[in-house]
């Protein structure tokens, strides 16, 4: 293992152990998705900054633009979701009321394009602080980062067993 890769993993256990250091023992504790999603944000960040090569005053700007869409977008997104519980929770009648079910659908559109316009936004925000050669490490970053993250949660899938319903069909007969 190189050391410079040896170093990332310390850093990272690093940083990820010494969280709950931090959190405020008075709040309410987190969901596990919710630090897990922290979690994540934070080790973007962080490898965003290395790899875009950014200074601090370039790092601050870039780290506020991106938490407030981060933040507006996990609202949004949040809201999304309860839209599509309503869903499923009123497709489960055998006699669904059809307009209730067209309104869920127009809120849904309309949330998923407000999710879209928002992403948008912040390409283009995030775009006019970097230079061409920041902005093309940007979007090879984004690329590996979640390839990287599929690449994990794969791995953590194949540790547990699958959850009922979800497990691999049987294979086909040739």
């Amino acid at each position: 293992m190189s050391v410079k890769k040896t170093l990332w993993i310390f850093l990272l256990s690093l940083l990820l152990g010494s969280a709950p250091a931090w959190a405020d023992p008075w709040k309410e504790a987190k969901d596990p998705r919710e630090r897990s999603r922290e979690r994540i944000q934070m080790m973007k960040i962080w490898k965003m900054t290395e790899v875009l090569k950014l200074d601090r005053e370039g790092a601050a700007r870039f780290i506020a633009v991106n938490n407030y869409y981060e933040e507006t977008r996990r609202k949004v997104r949040h809201d999304f979701n309860e839209d599509i519980q309503r869903v499923r929770n009123i497709l489960r009648d055998m006699n669904p009321p059809e307009r209730e079910l067209k309104d869920l659908v127009i809120r849904l559109k309309n949330r998923k394009k407000e999710i879209n316009d928002l992403e948008n936004k912040q390409l283009e925000e995030e775009m006019n602080l970097l230079k061409p050669e920041q902005q093309a490490r940007y979007f090879l970053f984004q690329i590996d980062f979640r390839r990287e993250m599929e690449d994990i949660i794969r791995e953590v899938q194949g540790e547990r067993p699958p959850r009922p319903g979800f497990e691999k069909p049987p294979e086909r007969i040739r």
